[in-house]
């Protein structure tokens, strides 16, 4: 059994079922909206035919909305259930929390005199309660990644498992301790054969946070695995690790009144990718057309730079590993040469942050990611698609191990995680877990945000080298 020793966090015997601070937070930022809302409807200059309300009218109103403010976010698990979980379940639930505790208010002030009953107020209140709350709910999950220690328990091991430690850490924190262990290990037969009991016992002493299920559990170690997460001490989940389960995504459904995972049929997620390539077609096409003075500012710097040809073509991989030349615009000296200390770090990392066959044009091009318009030519062409994962060449498929057959089943992008995630900043085992992670959770809503995300990340010119 591998444990990295560290420091356990000690366990509170005495904790609350929800969070005092939680809700002390959604407090002050809701009083902090009313104000504004109060501000922008009084003192900003916008009509008040019936005169202005008295700001204690407002107090009074908060005071009488929060409790019903705070029993809807309870009702929403918002100060226990959610707070245990990923950053998106809990602000997934948000909006419409805010939405019905804003409809409560409204019915009170329509029961209750003397409260107010701007509409336009009602907007404000919304709005500012929103905003405010999300982002105190954001700073929280900040401070408190800073502040702890989660020491988490993986069972079971294989890529799976190493690419769930790099994501656990990511969020966890740096200071995250793990104990690993595989389906031969010693201690998993202690535990399914002395029942829960061992099991629990272990997971105590370790000052366990959370555990991460890949096996298929014994049913004396599902008991074990229930008893634990039904008790709230520790966040208990199991993954199934099957590399088959990752091929073109997963449903979940409580049909029937069971959980259930389900897999995507080929057909589905065939019909799927060519929806995808439509969107390619029509947004590649609108593309090179609208950025066409940059791509002649690009063709200009390059013939300027150095002589040699306007295009750099290198081979790369495509959806199912078919070659392609991927086109860019050159920005490198012909025939230059690297040291072989930077040809040893380049064979490392796949990048050099002051890479000496790069022109002073092509440092430009690279930064502000023009180098990379051509490629609208491959999209077009079907050998890439807007988003998807980074383009590879063919040696460095060896690097993706057990993930390669996934990896290939998808086409190349011209943008993906990895780009608005840090670029050439990230290392080279974070952008192999960005690009698999991108591959098995694909949507088009995936898609949209890093669209969305894209035009920040080459202003930023983060990692661009």
């Amino acid at each position: 059994m591998d444990v990295h020793e560290e420091q356990s966090p000690k366990r509170r015997t005495d904790e609350l079922p929800f969070s005092i601070p939680h809700l002390v937070l959604d407090a002050v930022c809701l009083l902090l909206a009313f104000g504004i809302a109060y501000l922008l409807r009084f003192r900003s200059g916008i009509p008040a035919p019936l005169g202005t309300v008295p700001w204690t009218s407002y107090l009074a109103f908060y005071a009488v909305s929060l409790p019903f403010w705070w029993l809807i976010f309870s009702y929403h698990g918002l100060y226990f259930a959610r707070l245990r979980e990923g950053i998106r379940a809990e602000f997934s639930r948000i909006p419409s929390a805010v939405g019905l505790a804003s409809i409560a208010s409204i019915t009170l002030s329509y029961l209750i005199r003397n409260l107010p009953t701007s509409r336009l107020t009602f907007l404000f209140i919304f709005l500012a309660a929103l905003i405010l709350i999300l982002l105190g709910r954001y700073i929280a999950r900040i401070l408190g990644m800073r502040r702890g220690t989660a020491t988490v328990l993986i069972l079971g091991a294989g890529p799976v498992a190493e690419v769930l430690m790099s994501r656990i850490r990511r969020r966890f924190g740096a200071r995250t301790r793990f104990i690993h262990m595989s389906a031969d290990d010693v201690a998993i037969k202690l535990f399914t054969s002395q029942r829960a009991a061992k099991f629990l016992e272990f997971v105590r002493e370790k000052g366990v946070t959370d555990v991460f299920c890949l096996l298929t559990p014994s049913p004396e170690l599902w008991e074990a695995l229930f008893v634990l997460g039904y008790e709230g001490e520790v966040r208990v989940r199991h993954i199934p690790a099957g590399e088959g389960l990752l091929f073109g995504g997963i449903r979940y459904s409580p049909e029937f009144g069971f959980p259930q995972i389900t897999p995507e049929s080929q057909p589905d997620f065939s019909a799927i990718r060519h929806v995808k390539r439509v969107a390619d077609v029509i947004v590649g096409a609108l593309g090179l057309v609208i950025l066409s003075p940059l791509f002649g500012l690009g063709a200009l710097l390059v013939w300027l730079s150095s002589p040699g040809p306007i295009f750099f073509r290198h081979e790369r991989l495509g959806l199912n590993g078919k070659p392609f030349h991927v086109l860019k615009f050159r920005t490198m000296r012909q025939y230059a040469r690297l040291t072989p200390e930077q040809e040893a770090e380049f064979k490392r990392h796949m990048k050099l942050k002051r890479d000496p066959r790069v022109t002073p044009a092509g440092t430009f091009l690279r930064k502000t990611s023009i180098d990379e318009l051509p490629q609208l030519i491959n999209i077009l062409r079907g050998e890439m698609s807007l988003v998807g994962p980074r383009p590879i060449v063919p040696d460095e498929l060896e690097k993706y191990g057990q993930w390669g057959r996934i990896f290939l089943s998808f086409p190349p992008g011209l943008t993906g995680l990895w780009q608005v995630s840090g670029r050439s900043d990230i290392t080279y085992r974070e952008r192999i877990d960005l690009d698999i992670y991108y591959i098995t959770n694909w949507s088009p809503a995936l898609d949209f945000s890093i669209l969305i995300r894209t035009p920040g990340a080459l202003l930023s010119r983060k990692g661009a080298y």
